[in-house]
């Protein structure tokens, strides 16, 4: 399990909330520091080192140090709070992982805390302090929905193969009934309606990014046939995927120029 190594030191460097406006695009950049989000209204999406992320309300993600980040989509009015830091990265199963869910009820106190702290004349160790206790909650949190977690990070390291209920019965050996209800009241939508979310949301990053055929961006999401993903798109969207690339391709250049 890939993330934070937390039997190490953690650095403390910056943090704030941070609310993007209608539209507004993550910023590009190469960031040196490890970088926590917690989302916890609209969704945020971005790519790092080329790799599409999509954060919704209730999810965490760990940009890494010494990556390039860049914001080809819009988001979606996100609210989160940021918290730059210098960790170790490492395999070892007692990882904090890369990205997670989180309760925002349990953690708002600490997020409001940590956003005060970071306009104030606080000591250092007070804000060291909120972040070891965010990061602590976040690991317990995901120990105790590891089961859910498993399920989400299978299904998205396998994005280009036909998943379906029955393979994660066979991989992680539970029932239909208890996988899919497991995952509901984890993330809200059953694990088909997650592996869709993800490949529509991988299609519109490449759409935007890349200038690869439409039937190529299909194949690559780990859609079989084009006409159920052009339906999904469309159904999501509400135009087409061609529609969609040259209308969020004009939105850029009108917005860059």
């Amino acid at each position: 399990m890939y993330g934070i190594d937390l039997n190490k030191e953690i650095q403390y460097i910056a943090s704030s909330l941070r609310f993007f406006a209608e539209k507004e695009h993550h910023v590009s950049r190469f960031c040196r520091d490890d970088v926590l989000l917690l989302v916890y209204e609209g969704n945020l999406h971005f790519t790092e080192d080329g790799v599409p992320y999509t954060i919704h309300p209730g999810e965490y993600h760990i940009q890494k140090q010494n990556t390039y980040q860049t914001g080809p989509l819009p988001s979606d009015s996100p609210k989160y709070l940021y918290i730059h830091f210098k960790a170790d990265w490492t395999d070892d199963s007692s990882a904090l992982r890369k990205c997670g869910i989180f309760d925002y009820e349990k953690l708002k106190s600490d997020i409001e805390e940590m956003s005060l702290l970071s306009y104030s004349n606080a000591p250092y160790i007070k804000k060291a302090e909120v972040l070891y206790r965010i990061l602590s909650k976040l690991h317990r949190t995901e120990s105790g929905n590891s089961l859910a977690i498993q399920m989400a990070d299978f299904i998205q390291r396998n994005i280009q193969e036909q998943i379906t209920i029955d393979m994660l019965c066979r991989e992680f050996s539970y029932s239909k009934n208890h996988i899919i209800n497991l995952f509901k009241k984890e993330f809200g939508q059953t694990p088909v309606t997650y592996l869709n979310n993800i490949r529509l949301s991988k299609a519109e990053q490449l759409l935007i990014t890349t200038s690869e055929l439409t039937e190529s961006i299909c194949y690559a999401c780990g859609y079989r046939n084009y006409s159920h993903f052009y339906r999904q798109f469309v159904g999501k969207n509400q135009i087409s995927p061609e529609a969609f690339r040259r209308q969020k391709r004009l939105g850029i250049y009108t917005n860059d120029g």
